[in-house]
C-alpha cells in the first residue's frame, strides 16, 4: 500500500476534504476529452483548476494514466507504481501493468501524483490508475516511452503547475513591478500553452528548454502531447488559468494552466 505523503496539499481529514473539493467542482457542460493537463499544487492555490478540469471531463475510460514529475529526484528516471495508493478518501487501485520497470521508491515521498487522486475519488466511480513518476528525459526517451503507453484503455493525465517565479526557485528573468513581473509571466505562459494547444509536443519541449522555463511536469506534458496525438486528439483547449499569487500576494509565485486535450 502507498500511504498518503501530501497531507498538507489537501486537508487529511475526510469531511474537511470532500467539503473543500465540493467549493472547486463545477456543474458546468463536458466536454469529451481524451486526455488532460491538471496542476498539482496545495488545494488552496490551484484546486479552483483541478476542480474546474476535472468537473469538465467526459469519458467512458476507467483507468486513468496519471504521470507527474519527481521533485524529489529519488528513484529511476521512469518510475511505475503498482501498489494500491491509499487517500482521505479510501483506497485506489492501480492498474497492472508490466510493460515498464517498477519502481516504488520515486512515488514515496513525491505529491504530483497523489493530489489528483481525491478529485478522481470524488467524480469517477470504479476506477483505476496508472502512476508514473517521471525525471528528466530526453525527447527521443520520451516518443520511446510514448510508444509503449498507448491504449485504448487509458485516459491520461499530465500533471503539472506552470512558471515557478521569484527568488524562492531563483527564477528572476524580468525586473519591473509586481504588476509587470506578472503580465511578463502570463506572456510566457501564454507561448507554451500555444504548442499544447497545437499539440506540438517537440516544440513545446524545446521552447522550455530553450528559454529556461520553470514548468516543473514539461516532461510528463510533452509525454501526453505525443500519445494524445497518436491516438486521434485533434487540440487543446485551456479551460482556466490561474496564479497563486492571487491566493497570496509574493513576489515569489506559481501559475496553474488547466488544459483538455480532445
Amino acid at each position: 500500500m502507498r500511504y498518503p505523503a501530501a497531507i498538507g496539499f489537501y486537508p487529511g481529514n475526510k469531511e474537511e476534504l470532500i467539503s473543500l473539493i465540493k467549493k472547486f467542482v463545477r456543474k458546468n457542460e463536458k466536454i469529451e476529452a481524451k486526455a488532460a493537463i491538471v496542476p498539482h499544487a496545495g488545494y488552496i492555490y490551484s484546486g479552483s483548476v483541478a476542480g474546474e478540469i476535472y468537473s469538465r471531463i467526459k469519458t467512458e475510460k476507467r483507468t486513468f494514466l496519471i504521470a507527474g514529475p519527481n521533485h524529489t529526484g529519488i528513484g529511476k528516471k521512469i518510475a511505475v507504481s503498482q501498489e494500491d495508493w491509499l487517500t482521505p478518501l479510501g483506497i485506489v487501485k492501480t492498474k497492472k501493468f508490466s510493460e515498464l520497470e517498477i519502481d516504488e521508491t520515486a512515488h514515496i515521498y513525491e505529491h504530483s501524483i497523489e493530489v489528483h487522486l481525491p478529485f478522481l475519488q470524488y467524480l469517477f466511480k470504479n476506477f483505476e490508475i496508472l502512476p508514473i513518476c517521471l525525471s528528466h528525459l530526453s525527447f527521443k526517451e520520451i516518443e520511446d516511452l510514448a510508444e509503449k503507453l498507448i491504449s485504448e484503455e487509458f485516459f491520461y493525465i499530465a500533471s503539472s503547475d506552470f512558471t515557478h517565479y521569484g527568488p524562492i526557485y531563483d527564477y528572476e528573468l524580468f525586473s519591473g513591478t509586481q504588476k509587470e513581473i506578472l503580465e511578463y509571466v502570463k506572456e510566457i505562459d501564454k507561448k507554451a500553452i500555444k504548442f499544447i494547444e497545437k499539440l506540438e509536443a517537440k516544440k513545446f519541449y524545446n521552447f522550455v528548454l530553450e528559454n529556461h522555463l520553470t514548468i516543473c511536469g514539461f516532461i510528463p506534458i510533452t509525454l501526453i502531447l505525443l500519445i494524445a496525438k497518436k491516438i486521434g486528439a485533434e487540440k487543446g483547449i485551456l479551460v482556466k488559468y490561474s496564479t497563486s499569487y492571487e491566493v497570496t500576494k509574493n513576489s515569489s509565485f506559481v501559475t496553474y494552466a488547466g488544459i483538455l486535450i480532445v
